[in-house]
């Protein structure tokens, strides 16, 4: 069975916070309302399964999923990149609503710190 990735990294929470230090909680909003475009990057890509959308939305969002320490999304996002490389619509639905789950698992602990 593969190990389960923590939601958020705490090292890279303690790195941010002291880095941003009063910011801190404007670049949490800045990356939930983020989060919430790329979900619909992905969902409308994927509706029309155009792979090259679905992959860039997934790659980019990965990205900000790995700045922010969001470990399992971040796992998430690469596995959706995978499947729109091989253009496989049920893996992406499949991620797709992983992704989902795992945003609004996030959701709590970030806002908590904002």
């Amino acid at each position: 069975m593969p190990e389960r990735l923590s939601d958020l990294d705490p090292d890279v929470q303690t790195m941010l916070r002291d880095l941003m230090q009063d910011d801190y909680g404007s670049l949490l909003r800045i990356f939930l309302q983020d989060t919430d475009r790329r979900l619909c990057q992905l969902h409308d890509s994927l509706a029309r399964k155009n792979w090259e959308a679905f992959r860039r939305a997934a790659h980019s969002f990965k990205g900000s999923c790995g700045h922010m320490g969001a470990l399992a999304l971040s796992k998430a996002c690469q596995q959706a990149e995978e499947a729109a490389h091989n253009a496989d619509a049920a893996a992406a639905a499949y991620i797709c609503d992983l992704i989902d789950h795992l945003c609004l698992r996030i959701r709590p602990q970030l806002t908590c710190h904002s």
